[in-house]
């Protein structure tokens, strides 16, 4: 039989081999942490500048449309829309005036006439479509070309105002401006624990076609 000695001494020994094992674990599972948190700190910024370039496009993409789609409707009205719906409309129910001249302007003996031809601004309308979204109705692509991407079915805002020709005093044109904030289609990245992989992201930031205070069709890209 055992005596006390030796069995408080297996005991020492056992109690010892558990706590081994379970450093070995705590170790272990610090390394797993470690391992994890070194991956995240790599994955992170780079899910975020990887996300937020390709929204960017899709953005763009859209906006570079609806652009397009407003210097039809300055073509067909003399300035520019003021809602999707005004652009829409005059799209698919105006028509342009054509001048056709007829004979030869530099043929004394014969008489040069003029004539006005009517194109609807639907053939155009459709033409655009046929080339950017050869699947989509007129209804679907206005509603593709006024929504946000990856906002929920948000919309862009459209505005519409005027602004002085540059080199004039008073000469006036339309102008508009069609846009959304950065944030409406990166919502999940908040500007507090993402500003260390961009220092300028601001979600606030306006991204944006067209300016309200100078004549212009450009994006802010």
């Amino acid at each position: 039989m055992p005596c006390i000695e030796e069995v408080n001494e297996k005991r020492t020994i056992n109690n010892i081999l558990q706590m081994k094992i379970a450093l070995n674990i705590l170790l272990t599972l610090a390394a797993i942490g470690l391992i994890y948190l070194l991956v995240e700190s790599i994955r992170k910024p780079i899910n975020f500048t990887e996300t937020r370039d390709l929204r960017e496009e899709f953005v763009r993409e859209r906006l570079t449309q609806a652009a397009e789609l407003q210097k039809v409707y300055k073509s067909l009205r003399g300035n520019y829309a003021e809602s999707y719906d005004s652009l829409k409309y005059a799209l698919t129910n105006d028509t342009f005036l054509v001048d056709k001249v007829i004979g030869d302007k530099y043929d004394t003996t014969t008489q040069v006439k003029i004539v006005q031809i009517k194109f609807p601004a639907k053939d155009s309308l459709l033409s655009m479509i046929k080339k950017k979204k050869p699947n989509m109705t007129i209804d679907e692509f206005f509603d593709f070309v006024s929504t946000v991407p990856f906002s929920e079915g948000k919309k862009f805002y459209i505005k519409r105002s005027e602004a002085i020709v540059e080199g004039t005093d008073s000469m006036m044109t339309s102008t508009f401006e069609i846009g959304t904030t950065i944030g409406t289609y990166l919502s999940e990245f908040d500007s507090a624990s993402h500003v260390i992989y961009d220092p300028e992201y601001n979600p606030n930031e306006l991204r944006k076609v067209g300016d309200l205070y100078k004549p212009s069709t450009n994006g802010n890209w």
